[in-house]
């Protein structure tokens, strides 16, 4: 449980700090915004980046999970009733089950995006969403 607890941390912290570096301005992996909406947005019609706030609050959201999987492997203690330890693993395999699948559907939010974004979330986004669901669906079956 301790590795895979610790892996899904690495990478949706990894994920926070990139949402964070995008709050504030930062274009990697691209050289111009309009790329990097492209890139990791892929919304058609986009030309600005979402806000900061809006950034910083996915970034925050992304890093709880994070926080949540360490949470339902034990490896630190949250100051909340036993019975949200299971809830929240519940919720967050349904999330990331749910984004993952998304991105194989011909209707949706996601079945109309932009080159690049298009390719990498069918090769990259979506597979990994749907790596961390079944993270999360062990820890919960694991408790």
């Amino acid at each position: 449980m301790t590795i895979i607890a610790l892996l899904i941390f690495s990478i949706l912290f990894t994920a926070a700090l990139l949402h964070v570096a995008w709050a504030f301005g930062v274009l990697w992996p691209a050289k111009d915004e309009q790329t990097l909406i492209n890139t990791v947005i892929g919304a058609p019609g986009m030309s600005k980046m979402p806000g900061a706030g809006l950034t910083l609050a996915v970034a925050a959201g992304i890093a709880g999970a994070g926080i949540f999987a360490l949470w339902g492997a034990e490896l630190i203690a949250l100051p909340l009733p036993a019975w949200m330890q299971s809830a929240s693993l519940l919720v967050l395999a349904i999330i990331f089950g749910l984004r993952g699948f998304s991105s194989y559907l011909t209707i949706g939010p996601l079945s109309a995006r932009t080159q690049p974004f298009a390719r990498l979330d069918r090769w990259f986004y979506a597979p990994l969403c749907l790596l961390i669901c079944l993270s999360f669906v062990i820890l919960l079956t694991w408790q």
